[in-house]
């Protein structure tokens, strides 16, 4: 493998940088007032608020709503929801008594009454009738101009059918992630997307409807997170990332993973990634990602991604057997402080000295550098080839499974001071 990485870094003065179906009910007929004398049994809540919306869909007294209304929501028999039902019933009263900031006021204060909870069962309703009242339409305006939407990924589409929605209609979507990096390409190709994957097919069915989706994902960096999250897996698509440069997980939470660690590195070590799921009855399954070197755990999820089924039969998959871009880059980097050295041992002489010197290497599978060689382009920095080969030959790189070739361009340029 030839790894040309085509951007290079600048020196500047002591500086570094690398550049490189929803329809609703409307009675008619000839029924009876919805709100009449209560009979002599106790009427329930239930039914005293079911009255009071039939009385207001056909335009009846709206005084005697709003006060029936009322007695439902001090009843002492009231549930949560029951409460939160009658709020949203009161606001209608409100409007229709001409009462406008009334009717406003009342949703906002019930959505402020929930505003620690991540869902509850009439928060869609409460939302429609807030932006109804203030906007004249309770749809989510479509603007022009909006961001790009995440990419969703073959995979998120399949695992969309583990997240059925809840009796209020709402799509509740958790993603716990442990190892791998916080800035990894889950996001860039739409890997776990599984709430865009459910407004996608939404979109399909019904492409005015608003969908409800509490869509989350928590990603740590180490598997002590999953002492944290303990009381979320159960409930949550979890993923584990996995690697033998240092994101091994111990072999105490075997019982989390979809595979034994100790099969898990037996497989590694044959120099391929892997990727495997474990299915569980009611909730949402279980995931590895695998790669002997934590770079290719990138190439690994890439596969996983444009699988249509899970995984649950563990399954190999290749890699780079040479470095890869980012870890010959990492080490590189890590040497600036020499290289700035040798660059300033030449402005001492020749304070306008800049250009490109280009370092071409081998690094053999042990991670160390089997051959160097530094060619300045421009005579101004010929004097330092023979520096740069010096500190280049402290590289150290991971081990691979194959021999790489590099040649890597480095910009030097004076700075300002």
């Amino acid at each position: 493998m030839n790894n040309k990485l085509g951007r290079g870094f600048v020196l500047v003065s002591l500086a570094s940088m690398f550049v490189l179906g929803c329809a609703g009910e409307n009675a008619e007929g000839t029924e009876a007032p919805a709100i009449q004398a209560a009979p002599s049994g106790e009427v329930s809540v239930a039914l005293r608020i079911e009255r009071v919306a039939r009385a207001l869909d056909r335009g009846e007294d709206a005084k005697q709503a709003l006060a029936e209304i009322d007695l439902a929501l001090a009843h002492p028999a009231a549930t949560a929801t029951e409460r939160d039902e009658a709020a949203l019933v009161r606001s209608r009263a409100l409007e229709a008594t001409g009462d406008a900031e009334g009717a406003i006021t009342a949703v906002e204060n019930l959505l402020a009454a929930h505003a620690g909870d991540r869902e509850w069962a009439l928060s869609a309703e409460a939302e429609k009738r807030l932006r109804k009242l203030l906007t004249g339409s309770e749809d989510t305006p479509k603007r022009r101009l909006t961001p790009a939407e995440p990419p969703v990924s073959i995979f998120a589409t399949h695992l969309a059918k583990f997240f059925p929605p809840d009796a209020g209609g709402r799509y509740r979507v958790r993603v716990l992630a442990f190892g791998g990096d916080r800035n990894f390409s889950s996001d860039r190709i739409g890997t776990f997307n599984v709430g865009g994957a459910i407004r996608a097919e939404k979109e399909k069915t019904c492409p005015t409807c608003e969908v409800n989706v509490d869509s989350n994902t928590n990603r740590e960096t180490s598997w002590v997170g999953i002492v944290r999250a303990r009381a979320e897996l159960a409930s949550s698509l979890v993923v584990y990332y996995y690697d033998l440069e240092g994101g091994e997980i111990p072999a105490r939470y075997d019982a989390e993973l979809p595979l034994p660690t100790a099969e898990i590195k037996a497989r590694l070590a044959k120099g391929k990634g892997l990727v495997a799921a474990k299915q569980r009855e009611g909730a949402p399954p279980v995931l590895l990602v695998a790669a002997p070197r934590f770079a290719q755990l990138d190439n690994v999820e890439t596969t996983l991604a444009g699988m249509d089924e899970l995984p649950l039969v563990a399954t190999s998959v290749e890699v780079p057997e040479s470095l890869e871009a980012e870890e010959i880059q990492a080490v590189v980097r890590s040497h600036f402080g020499a290289f700035r050295g040798c660059y300033e041992a030449v402005l001492q002489t020749n304070p306008a000295a800049s250009g490109r010197i280009l370092l071409d290497f081998k690094v053999d599978t042990d991670g160390h550098m089997a051959s160097m060689k530094a060619t300045a382009e421009s005579a101004a920095l010929q004097s330092t080839e023979t520096c740069m080969r010096d500190a280049a030959q402290n590289f150290v790189f991971p081990a691979a499974t194959k021999e790489t070739t590099v040649s890597y361009p480095i910009l030097f340029t004076p700075g300002d001071d």
